[in-house]
């Protein structure tokens, strides 16, 4: 199957919503049963590099290979880049401000503007968890112990993939007021976890699990912490 070809323009969320409503029959056959736009299109402040933001209710028995073919259904349907999340996905303090967006692609109610300055700060406590859980994983190990024990070797692979990733969502003028926080390299982290061809040193992770990313704690919560962003 060829990739979607990407329209260069941002997407607008009369445009999303009446799409979506016209296919409707062809999302309830992929087991998809409401779906509700957010994010910076449901704001109406999306740009011509936003991605689109779903929000999906599955019928019973859906698994992620199902949340996947409905996220590409949709991705090329509306002919942006789509991201496609349960609500029983979403985390606190996320899921209030995704609900709080969400426009009913049935009976869209648009909202009032609201003010998303600081909406980055959830992002940046998500991290935190992120490294809090690396603490938890090798808490109970030794570096021999840890490489011994395959479900928290994993278990910290995801969460360094994760903290990797979740720095690509964070506002770039962000990025460039605290270049004390190493945010390319994170990055690159993720793609070592993530293009994982070879094998992973058991000894470079632990060192990444138990000191390199617990120093970053500091930063974060200064950011956090931080007034105005």
């Amino acid at each position: 199957m060829t990739a979607p070809h990407f329209k260069e323009v941002r997407p607008d969320l009369t445009t999303v919503l009446s799409l979506i409503r016209e296919r409707e029959e062809e999302w309830q056959a992929l087991g998809v049963t409401r779906v509700r736009v957010f994010g910076s299109v449901a704001r109406q402040e999306a740009g011509a590099e936003s991605d689109v933001d779903v929000l999906l209710d599955f019928a019973p028995g859906a698994g992620l290979l199902t949340l996947a073919r409905a996220r590409e259904f949709f991705e090329r349907l509306l002919g942006h880049r789509t991201d496609a999340v349960t609500e029983a996905a979403l985390k606190p303090p996320l899921k209030r401000e995704v609900l709080l967006d969400a426009v009913d692609a049935r009976k869209p109610q648009l909202h009032p503007p609201r003010d998303s300055r600081k909406r980055w700060k959830w992002r940046i406590h998500e991290l935190l968890s992120d490294i809090a859980a690396l603490r938890s994983y090798t808490a109970p190990h030794t570096l021999e112990s840890f490489a011994a024990d395959p479900l928290h070797f994993d278990a910290v692979l995801l969460r360094l993939l994760r903290i990797g990733e979740g720095t690509k969502y964070l506002p770039q003028r962000l990025q460039d007021l605290h270049p004390e926080v190493p945010w390319a390299t994170l990055r690159d982290v993720r793609n070592l976890v993530a293009h994982d061809y070879f094998g992973l040193d058991p000894a470079l992770v632990w060192v990444s699990a138990t000191r390199e990313f617990p120093a970053l704690r500091p930063l974060l919560q200064e950011m956090a912490g931080e007034g105005e962003e």
